[in-house]
């Protein structure tokens, strides 16, 4: 190892460690006696050498000195002689005290070396009191600079990294130094025959610490939350530590050590630190990376258990932690059930059901019911609520919210013949006061169970919204066919309460960072119920989020996202915008049989196909939901969109006879019903003017019925078709303005500034129509077109457009176009 030579005298040679003081000790020499000085250091900093130095150089100027150990009396000499003290933090009080006699006489030579830790107070004072005479020499972190000197190399990429993995701390740079081959350096640029030699010597270090700094250091390397100092101060830890020369001044490791402490720690501590919750076997980690090819059964059930609790709210982390579990020994068949709950978590279903699918589980088995309930839902998930439904009865669950699940399922498909004989109730093991999630679970199977019954739709719709409520507050991550949120939704809009339904969507979202599967599913239906109270912002913000980030939606999800897609553009967009989005999205949709909690997007897509001319394509799902909420009773909750799907698809394709049964349904639930009776109410009057006959009155009260059940798109067509078919000019006008009052129109929320063309009304200068006009004129619309979008006719159209170029003193249509655009503020790209 290269050494630093005095050129005066040979025989004196200094450590690297202590060179980068060699400065400062020669300072100290060639002031004027006595020598009083204080030097200090961590472990391996170059303490000794440096007094080693400073004796040398004393000796042989001819100036006596004495050096002291702690394990000596401090002798009585005299003041001239420099007493050399090595270790003062091990001195004893007495020998302290006696240290600091000398150090208050002034004349006396005194020189003591010390750890940063632990710091006596006597030893304080005699550093306070040396230090009137000359700046303490402050050993212990290394500069590049240095490093490359003790290398004798120019290379800065070795002294760099050895800098950089040493941490700046001397012992162990000077540890790399030694190791260090410049030969071999060009064969092995990572350094790791370098870090092996030096692995042994941080490992010894470690052993001989005390444990308190150990399993500091084993924390922090392991990235432990938890610092394991327990029962010590953690400052005078760290100072330790520091002073032990393992760790740096902002009391972090160095690279080189936390690489030693990880790969050493006892398995004892790893298992004590996961079931703790302290630290994170993050995969590609440097802590899981060093477990490559450990196995060891103990901890591989830690690894489990902290899986388990890693599923709500990190299920990647819990599958890949599954995984490592296995590799550590834990028998697959124990980890099965968990692992493919992790996986469904995870937005993998697919895996989830091979992981099950295989496996044979019996009614003893302790996870049967998550077994049930994950397998049951990768078939939902799919889209196919009836495999679903078979998978509980083939796999009957044994307690009261398994239970409630298969119910879901049951209801969801319409197999509900033997539900009769399972009546709703707490688990008959479950001792004690009951838990809120079972209670949850019972109101949703209550609720249900009412909602086919018709009996008393509102009461059913409460039960279901306190469940929703309940679920929420229970935190279960449990998978199940349908959430209790979506199902009380579900059934509010089903008796008209768009606001019940808005409310309880939005308070299930605020929970959902206990369970993130959840989360898309939460948003498309907060969109789609966004779309029918006209809130149009919102609804495309929802589905944006629930779609982002590449997000590949399970085909039940994707139904609804669909629909939401084509119900904004048949609202808000023209018929060309509302036939490409179904051709593009047409495919997706068949892939999901209908089940009772899709029937609203179903209803709506079925609408979109028969307003495009393409009926058949939705013909046998809209057969199956028939048959399905025939199965059930006809429940007006869940069938009363269907029905009203059908009138809406008779008269578009303009097949009178199609409404009849639809019609029917409609007056029978309509006393039991509040949105039944409005649909009911407007189907008869629907019915009347396809047939001739315009009582104004009539049309007009129907259609704001339904607007006041979320149907004011329908109302306004209604009004609208009215209008069309009177010869009476003043019934015409008048119910031409009824829809166009109730035509949705692109606002924004409540809760949000207005933005684009509707902020852009009032300071472009036009009227509200005027506005409406010229922003279908931006998006190339014809008279007819413009006419067909607002209630009006092409020639009142075009007397709009004309008053419009005359506002804006316009001279030509591409004038028109122009000066539209910045009256409105929108650019080109945006109108079209």
């Amino acid at each position: 190892m290269t050494r630093l030579t005095d050129t005066t005298d040979p025989a004196v040679e200094v450590l690297p460690r202590a060179a980068h003081a060699l400065g400062a000790l020669d300072d100290l020499v060639t002031r004027r006696p006595p020598l009083r000085a204080a030097i200090v250091g961590s472990a391996g900093s170059g303490k000794t050498d440096a007094l080693a130095y400073l004796r040398a150089r004393l000796e042989r100027e001819g100036r006596p000195t004495r050096s002291l150990s702690p394990r000596e009396r401090v002798p009585a000499v005299d003041d001239e002689v420099t007493v050399l003290v090595d270790d003062a933090q091990e001195l004893s009080t007495e020998q302290l005290s006696a240290l600091l006699t000398r150090a208050t006489r002034p004349e006396a030579g005194l020189v003591v070396a010390y750890r940063t830790w632990p710091a006596p107070a006597g030893l304080v004072e005699i550093t306070r009191i040396v230090e009137h005479d000359s700046p303490p020499v402050l050993l212990g972190e290394v500069t590049l600079a240095e490093v490359r000197t003790d290398l004798m190399s120019a290379d800065t990429a070795c002294a760099q990294h050895i800098l950089d993995v040493a941490g700046g701390i001397a012992w162990l740079v000077a540890a790399c130094v030694e190791a260090h081959d410049l030969q071999d350096c060009s064969d092995d640029p990572a350094h790791r025959e370098l870090t092996r030699v030096v692995r042994r010597r941080i490992r010894h270090r470690l052993e001989t610490v005390s444990p308190a700094v150990r399993r500091r250091i084993e924390s922090l390397s392991l990235g432990a939350r938890d610092s394991g100092m327990h029962h010590a101060d953690p400052a005078d830890v760290v100072a330790e530590g520091y002073a032990e020369g393992l760790l740096t001044a902002n009391g972090r490791p160095a690279p080189l050590v936390a690489e030693v402490a990880r790969a050493s720690v006892s398995i004892d501590v790893l298992i004590d630190l996961l079931r703790h919750g302290s630290i994170d076997l993050v995969p590609g980690s440097d802590l899981a990376a060093c477990l490559d090819g450990v196995v060891d059964p103990a901890l591989g059930v830690a690894i489990a258990d902290r899986a388990r609790a890693e599923i709500a709210c990190e299920p990647g982390l819990a599958a890949a932690l599954f995984e490592r579990a296995v590799a550590c020994g834990v028998p697959e068949s124990d980890i099965t059930v968990a692992r493919a709950h992790a996986l469904w978590a995870a937005g993998d279903g697919d895996g989830a059901g091979l992981l099950l699918g295989d496996m044979d589980i019996t009614p003893d088995h302790p996870d049967h019911d998550l077994a049930a309930d994950t397998l049951a839902v990768t078939w939902a998930d799919r889209g196919m609520m009836s495999v679903a439904d078979h998978t509980y009865r083939a796999m009957p669950p044994t307690t009261g919210t398994g239970r409630t699940r298969a119910v879901i399922a049951a209801v969801g498909t319409g197999m509900t013949a033997d539900l009769d004989a399972e009546e709703p109730g707490p688990d008959a093991a479950a001792p004690g006061a009951p838990s809120t999630l079972g209670v949850a679970l019972d109101l949703l199977d209550r609720g249900l169970r009412a909602t086919l019954s018709d009996e008393s739709p509102r009461e059913a719709v409460d039960d279901l919204r306190r469940a929703a409520d309940l679920y929420c507050a229970a935190r279960d991550t449990a998978p199940t066919p349908e959430l209790p949120a979506v199902v009380a939704a579900t059934a509010a809009i089903g008796i008209g309460d768009l606001e019940l339904a808005h409310t309880v969507v939005t308070d299930a979202l605020s929970h959902t960072e206990r369970c993130r599967r959840w989360r898309p599913r939460l948003l498309l239906w907060n969109a789609w119920i966004a779309v029918q109270r006209e809130q149009v912002a919102e609804a495309r913000r929802s589905l944006a989020e629930a779609t982002a980030d590449g997000v590949v939606l399970a085909a039940r999800d994707d139904l609804i996202a669909a629909a939401v897609t084509v119900e904004l553009a048949r609202r808000y967009e023209d018929a060309a915008a509302l036939g490409a989005a179904w051709e593009s999205l047409k495919s997706r949709v068949r892939r999901v049989e209908p089940d009772l909690y899709t029937l609203l997007p179903l209803s709506e897509l079925v609408v979109v196909s028969a307003r495009l001319g393409d009926a058949e394509w939705m013909q046998p799902a809209f057969r199956d939901a028939l048959v399905l909420v025939d199965r059930l009773g006809q429940p007006s909750v869940w069938a009363t969109a269907l029905h009203w799907a059908g009138i809406q698809r008779g008269i578009l394709r303009n097949r009178p006879d199609d409404l009849v049964p639809h019609a029917k349904a409609l007056v029978e639930a309509a006393h039991r019903n509040p949105l039944a009776a409005r649909m009911a109410q407007a189907g008869g009057v629907w019915t009347s003017v396809l047939a001739g006959t315009i009582d104004p009155d009539a049309v007009e009260t129907a259609a704001r019925g339904l607007a006041t059940v979320g149907l004011a798109w329908d109302g306004a067509r209604l009004a609208g078709h009215g209008a069309r078919r009177s010869k009476d000019k003043k019934v015409g006008a008048r119910l031409l303005a009824c829809a166009r009052e109730l035509h949705p129109r692109e606002t924004p929320s409540p809760n949000e500034p207005p933005t684009g063309p509707v902020a852009t009304a009032a300071a472009s200068g036009l009227s509200e129509r005027e506005h409406e006009i010229a922003h279908l004129v931006l998006q190339g619309r014809t008279y007819a077109e413009i006419g067909a979008e607002l209630f009006i006719s092409p020639r009142t159209a075009e007397h709009h457009i004309g008053q419009i170029r005359r506002r804006l003193g316009a001279t030509s249509r591409s004038d028109l176009l122009a000066k539209l655009r910045v009256a409105m503020g929108v650019t080109e790209g945006a109108a079209r």
